[in-house]
């Protein structure tokens, strides 16, 4: 089954089994200070689970580049689908990768199509979901580029996370006796009892 779902008439692209790398998803964010703030997040596709999907947005880029700006002037830079092996991350290692963005927040859904929070701490950097995106023609002052809104991401299945693991609290911590719990001090007056 191919993992690339291109729908002219919406003008949308859906990419499945694809892993989720700096997510933005729950809160909008900007790489300068008093930038734009965005809902954004790279979505990786390695060319050992991806290889025919990567040729086949890379074809589809191609003519949208032809029809958007036929007289050229769009670097490869300057596209939403990038090749990976230009960047020094290991997990972008034989990848290629989508970035995309957007200033409303994209829906985030779980297997069964329901609503996923923050809170509920399963959408993170490393675990794998399928992603919904419009590609969009950009040529003003900024350049000639064609990006992609993120419409939605559906979170499949969990991976392994990208940076720094969380400590074991158990491994961390020992049991707190009651006789080793500091005293617990009133509220009223200076504090000294």
């Amino acid at each position: 089954m191919s993992k690339i779902q291109i729908n002219k008439e919406k003008g949308t692209i859906k990419l499945l089994e694809v892993r989720l790398s700096y997510p933005h998803l729950f809160a909008p964010w900007s790489k300068e200070e008093d930038g734009k703030k965005k809902y954004s997040g790279r979505f990786i596709m390695p060319n050992s689970t991806h290889e025919a999907e990567n040729e086949t947005l890379s074809e589809y880029l191609a003519k949208l580049k032809k029809e958007w700006f036929p007289k050229g002037g769009v670097k490869s830079e300057g596209l939403f689908h990038r090749d990976g092996g230009n960047e020094d991350k290991p997990e972008l290692e034989d990848a290629w990768y989508v970035a995309a963005s957007e200033s409303m927040r994209p829906q985030i859904i779980g297997r069964r199509r329901e609503v996923i929070t923050e809170s509920d701490d399963i959408v993170y950097a490393g675990c794998y979901g399928n992603v919904l995106i419009k590609p969009w023609k950009q040529d003003n002052t900024f350049g000639k580029k064609i990006n992609a809104n993120l419409i939605a991401f559906q979170f499949v299945r969990d991976g392994e996370r990208f940076g720094a693991e969380r400590p074991d609290v158990n491994e961390e911590f020992e049991d707190v006796d009651e006789d080793d719990a500091p005293k617990k001090r009133s509220r009223g007056g200076d504090g000294l009892d």
